[in-house]
């Protein structure tokens, strides 16, 4: 097959291959979006912009150069895989669409038994995140599933939808703000995301310093007179994995840290509202601070540690 012209920089403007269901996807999605920011009336232009590029690299990568490639170099298909899970997701997240679902009736059923479903919840809480994308790797690189996208385009079609709702989800306790996980919840999935930084590299080490092909894309690849070895194309893959599996392990470890550092904020300020409430209450009662009398250390009197320190 010599339909396809060797990949170059003027290829990633003008080879195209329309993927139905992702575009159907992001023409709903925007139309709802555009309705809901109408509707909200004051809406930051900042958020609307966000989104705007999330829905254009969503469409460039699921109808451009990477779905026309996709089925024929591995590379291709795995830098695709990863934008569509891991990049694309955090800057629609960005526009924060759940946000707009708030004001919306019907939507903001919809999302909450989405979010409120046992998959959701484990899905947004930050421990899971980076564990889930390791065993994603392994799944989406080493199963079968390379294979079946090739030879089943439709499959396809709807895994590309899926990645993006799963990263979505992963991305929201990052950047959605919705998550009311713990600061001890968040600093674990902190040493989690420390020690996955180690771990996710294998997945593309493995590719890249096999000796022989390690995933079924091959077997229903499509070949020119220009297409690469198999073992050639399955290392470049390996090394897109291992690298964009370091880059992005960077800034989503400051999310993290972030999102620590928050947690743990606003834990502080609701141990000091109670504080205050209580002295408040002491001196409404006329019992002032003596000599005698003074504030118990917080950790005394906090539910869940005041029992580790009392003898």
């Amino acid at each position: 097959m010599d339909g396809l012209p060797r990949p170059s920089m003027a290829a990633l403007l003008d080879q195209w291959s329309v993927q139905p269901v992702a575009l159907a996807a992001a023409v709903a999605v925007t139309s709802w979006y555009v309705y809901a920011a109408r509707r909200q009336g004051e809406w930051p232009v900042r958020r609307t912009v966000a989104f705007a590029i999330g829905i254009a690299l969503l469409v460039w990568t699921t109808c451009g150069f990477p779905q026309a490639y996709s089925g024929s170099l591995y590379w291709v298909w795995t830098a695709q895989t990863l934008a569509l899970l891991l990049a694309i997701p955090v800057v629609l997240m960005a526009g924060r669409p759940l946000d707009l679902a708030q004001g919306s009736p019907g939507p903001r059923a919809v999302a909450e038994r989405v979010l409120r479903s046992r998959p959701g919840r484990a899905l947004r809480n930050p421990l899971v995140g980076p564990l889930l994308v390791l065993v994603l790797s392994v799944v989406l690189f080493f199963g079968p599933l390379p294979g079946w996208d090739s030879a089943v385009p439709p499959l396809g079609w709807v895994v590309q939808v899926v990645l993006v709702v799963v990263g979505a989800l992963i991305a929201l306790p990052l950047i959605g703000g919705s998550s009311a996980a713990g600061s001890l919840v968040v600093g674990l999935a902190l040493a989690v995301g420390m020690v996955e930084l180690i771990l996710d590299a294998i997945p593309g080490m493995v590719l890249r310093l096999q000796t022989h092909p390690a995933t079924s894309y091959f077997t229903d690849r499509l070949t020119h007179r220009w297409s690469p070895s198999a073992l050639h194309d399955q290392q470049l893959a390996g090394a897109i994995l291992w690298g964009v599996a370091e880059m992005i392990d960077i800034p989503f470890l400051a999310l993290v840290f972030l999102a620590w550092v928050r947690a743990d904020r606003s834990e502080a300020a609701q141990v000091d509202a109670v504080l205050d409430a209580e002295r408040a209450a002491r001196v409404a009662l006329g019992e002032t601070d003596g000599p005698g009398q003074t504030d118990s250390p917080w950790w005394l009197t906090d539910p869940a540690l005041r029992d580790r320190f009392r003898h």
